[in-house]
């Protein structure tokens, strides 16, 4: 079936994307290209722990995955044939080769005429010796670069200046203040517990932590299970930081007055974190941003103390 041609079929998660344009639909197919797996090695004796051993430090060692992977964009770019010259063939089944080393045992050998010396600009190797790309990926990376120029400074999204336009005070409610001490405790300790995760998981930002979309992986990133380790972390600080909000409130057995405490603490942490005076304070001592997300660990109340606010405006 077409979507196992598009994935693999081997169910891990591949992403594809189907469109019905016309003028996306390729002029001409080519013929896949017929793999046979490398001959697995087989001993005539039980696997022995050295053997496991010498084998796992083998393969970290020729590992050319990368590097193949590497040349064949650079032969692409640049020989006439592109994709279909002989090298990205003969590179194509190295990778090939490659994938299923860990399984196989078999190493991709790369021949001395398969090494490259020079990168097409849009790869960006600034320790190599590079060439200006005249294919379409070349000349569209010098557009998209063109467009920030290499002088002007990044500001980043969460900055007091940001701060000052975006708070809410709509958020405010009566009480909030009698909770501005403990919120700030909190909301240090969860920034805390964010720079913990985030440095454990190699993750540069909040946005990616929260939203699952890690934009700079490490070498040895798993997709699957680091992604499952990571939803089960900020699951579990969310968790926490909920059960930091519900402390106190079992104590009341007054449904309105439980509601009006809640919307307080809530209005509390908002304040924390979104406030311009203090911006930046509770992450004194930490190497990172300003974070966000602390008070949408309770963003039902947050949500609530809006409505309300613009239940009162209506009427």
């Amino acid at each position: 079936p077409h979507p196992n041609e598009c994935s693999g079929s081997d169910l891990d998660g591949d992403l594809y994307f189907v469109c019905w344009d016309p003028d996306l639909i390729p002029r001409r197919r080519i013929q896949p290209m017929e793999y046979i797996g490398a001959k697995t090695m087989l001993l005539d004796h039980d696997v022995t722990i050295e053997e496991v051993q010498e084998y796992f430090v083998d393969y970290i060692l020729n590992d050319r995955l990368g590097i193949i992977d590497n040349a064949h964009i650079v032969f692409a770019d640049s020989e006439p044939r592109r994709a279909m010259s002989p090298e990205c063939i003969e590179l194509a089944q190295l990778h090939s080769i490659a994938v299923d080393s860990p399984k196989s045992g078999v190493l991709a050998e790369i021949p001395h005429y398969l090494r490259v010396m020079k990168y097409p600009d849009f790869m960006e190797k600034s320790d190599k010796r590079t060439y200006k790309s005249e294919r379409v990926i070349g000349k569209l990376f010098r557009e998209v670069k063109d467009l920030a120029s290499l002088t002007s400074p990044v500001t980043p999204f969460t900055t007091s200046e940001v701060a000052k336009q975006c708070y809410d005070p709509d958020m405010e409610v009566d009480g909030f203040k009698d909770y501005i001490s403990d919120a700030f405790y909190y909301k240090r300790e969860y920034d805390r517990k964010m720079v913990s995760l985030m440095d454990y998981y190699g993750i540069e930002t909040e946005a990616e932590l929260l939203s699952g979309h890690i934009l700079t992986k490490s070498k040895s990133f798993e997709k699957r299970r680091e992604m499952e380790q990571i939803n089960y972390s900020v699951m579990a600080l969310r968790k926490e930081a909920k059960s930091w909000f519900n402390e106190g409130s079992e104590s009341d057995s007054d449904t309105d007055i439980v509601n009006a405490k809640a919307k307080a603490k809530a209005s509390a942490w908002y304040h924390v974190t979104y406030h311009p005076s203090y911006w930046g304070r509770c992450n004194v001592g930490m190497d990172g941003a300003h974070f966000l997300s602390f008070p949408w660990c309770v963003s039902d109340k947050l949500i609530q103390i809006k409505k309300d606010k613009a239940s009162n405006i209506i009427a």
